[in-house]
């Protein structure tokens, strides 16, 4: 009995940090061109339309990797806005951005799963930026802005954990005692 219970625990330990592996998101994933919107949705983010249009998978000459993701901002591509949001809370977020023409002509704005804003973030160099959003707690979305920027900017290879769905927990844990009751029964 306790060697299955101590099984059971191990299970679900390694099944709680399984789940809470690091996603990354370089945007090769789909073709160039792709109006991105639900497509990342399996691996935990969903983008949306700000202001203008859906963001699009593409090429930018000026950023160390290709391809990127960049606003669409009707009449100007690159200057635009966008959403990302993520289907479980997410932390230790981190991406770049750029390129960035002027300092402090990008916004972001970071904000729990309640939708409160956590955090409000500007590009401080030109070029290219790696935004760490760690020790900010559980975010739940986040805002792009380059619409300030002469040039607009965009973002590429996005990582981020996924925190587990308390059901998911909850399901672990209503395995694990179905499981000891069974065997106390000798039915298992």
């Amino acid at each position: 009995m306790k060697k299955l219970i101590v099984i059971c625990a191990i299970v679900v330990a390694v099944g709680g940090t399984a789940s809470a592996a690091p996603t990354l998101i370089t945007f090769s994933e789909f073709p160039l061109g792709t109006v991105v919107d639900t497509e990342y949705a399996p691996v935990g983010a969903v983008f949306a339309a700000a202001t203008y249009n859906l963001p699009v998978i593409s090429m930018n000459g000026a950023m160390p990797t290709q391809p990127i993701l960049r606003p669409d901002g009707g009449p100007s591509t690159y200057r635009g806005d966008f959403w990302i949001q993520f289907t479980d809370p997410a932390i230790n977020v981190q991406f770049d951005s750029g390129y960035w023409d002027a300092v402090g002509t990008g916004v972001i704005d970071v904000y729990d799963p309640a939708s409160n804003l956590i955090a409000n973030l500007t590009n401080t160099t030109t070029g290219v930026n790696v935004s760490n959003l760690s020790a900010l707690g559980q975010i739940g979305k986040i805002y792009f802005n380059s619409v300030a920027d002469v040039a607009g900017a965009d973002i590429d290879n996005l990582a981020f954990e996924s925190i587990p769905a308390p059901g998911a927990v909850l399901l672990g844990s209503i395995g694990v005692g179905l499981v000891s009751w069974l065997r106390r029964r000798r039915t298992l």
